[in-house]
């Protein structure tokens, strides 16, 4: 397993501040839209350099890449009433292709199942918050949940 660093205080004072701002936040949290996306691989991990296992037993042996292995990228968006938008998404992601991906999948879900009164949320990887990605969300009046 890859060693990490624990939260730093700065971090766990601006969690927690961000929670607490958001306590009042109450029915508004049922026109929250989260979102995510994730790669799942069809041979294991994209980098495996050292993995946890029982020294009694022989290693596992991991196939390698020359014959393609090949992966999935999978979209996904739900909201407070538990419905949830799911897609398959092709390539590598970019801002455009975020763009495309908010445009065909977030917008239509979110307004089938509320009108045009809800928010997003996203994780803040750089597609997410490039300026694109950000002008199009502003033209397109999506509010962002900070």
């Amino acid at each position: 397993m890859a060693h990490r660093l624990p939260l730093s205080k700065l971090h766990i004072s601006k969690r927690l501040k961000w929670a607490r701002n958001h306590i009042p936040y109450g029915d508004k949290w049922m026109a929250v839209l989260f979102s995510d996306d994730k790669k799942w691989n069809f041979d294991g991990l994209d980098v495996n350099i050292k993995y946890w296992h029982d020294l009694r037993k022989d290693p596992r042996s991991f196939f390698s890449r020359q014959s393609g292995g090949g992966s999935v990228m999978v979209w996904a968006t739900f909201g407070f009433n538990g419905q949830v938008g799911l897609t398959f998404l092709g390539g590598r992601q970019n801002s455009p292709k975020c763009i495309e991906t908010l445009e065909n999948h977030l917008v239509p879900f979110a307004e089938n199942i509320g009108g045009r009164n809800w928010e997003s949320q996203h994780d803040n990887v750089p597609i997410h918050t490039s300026n694109v990605t950000k002008n199009y969300l502003n033209s397109n009046n999506v509010t962002v949940l900070e």
